[in-house]
C-alpha cells in the first residue's frame, strides 16, 4: 500500500499522535505480557522505540521470543493501529543514541525500576516494523495497511 494512501495516513496520524502504546510480547511457550510504553515512533512507522529496565518481564519474554506488537490508540480508543515485528533490545553505550532520542523519558515507567541513566542500567526495545494494521468504525474492521 503507498504511503500517500488514506488508510496509511491515518494509521501514520494515530502513531505519530501518540505518546503511549500498548506492548505484547510472549514468553517462548507462549504466554502473553502486554503493558503500557511510552514510544518514539514516527510517521514512516519504520520502527517503534521504548525505554524498559533490563530484567522486565517484557525484556525477559522478548529475549526468548523476539516478535512483539504494539497497539496504538485514538484519544476516544475508537481508532486504533497494530504495528508488529522483531524487536531488539539494545543495552549499554549503543543505547545512549536512542536514549538521547527519547522525549518525556524522565516520566517514563522505567524510572519505577531505576532512577539511573546510566546506560547499563536501562535497555532501548527497537522493534523493526514489518506489519501494520489499522482498525476503524464503523464495524471495528481491520485493514492490512502494510505488509512486509
Amino acid at each position: 500500500m503507498p504511503k500517500n494512501d488514506p488508510l496509511w495516513q491515518a494509521a501514520s496520524t494515530l502513531v505519530t499522535a501518540s505518546k503511549t502504546a500498548v506492548l505484547t510480547t510472549a514468553n517462548n511457550i507462549g504466554h502473553p505480557h502486554a503493558t503500557w510504553m511510552n514510544v518514539l515512533a514516527d510517521s514512516l512507522m519504520e520502527k517503534v522505540i521504548a525505554i524498559t529496565a533490563p530484567h522486565t518481564q517484557k525484556a525477559t519474554n522478548l529475549r526468548e521470543n523476539p516478535h512483539s506488537e504494539w497497539m496504538f490508540a485514538s484519544s476516544s480508543m475508537e481508532s486504533m493501529a497494530y504495528l508488529s515485528g522483531p524487536t531488539e533490545i539494545v543495552i549499554g553505550e549503543e543505547a545512549l543514541r536512542y536514549w538521547n532520542s527519547m522525549p518525556g523519558k524522565s516520566k517514563a515507567p522505567y524510572h519505577n525500576y531505576s532512577p539511573s541513566e546510566n546506560p547499563e542500567d536501562f535497555a532501548i526495545l527497537c522493534t523493526k516494523v514489518e506489519k501494520i494494521i489499522y482498525c476503524r468504525p464503523p464495524g471495528y474492521n481491520k485493514t492490512l495497511v502494510h505488509e512486509l
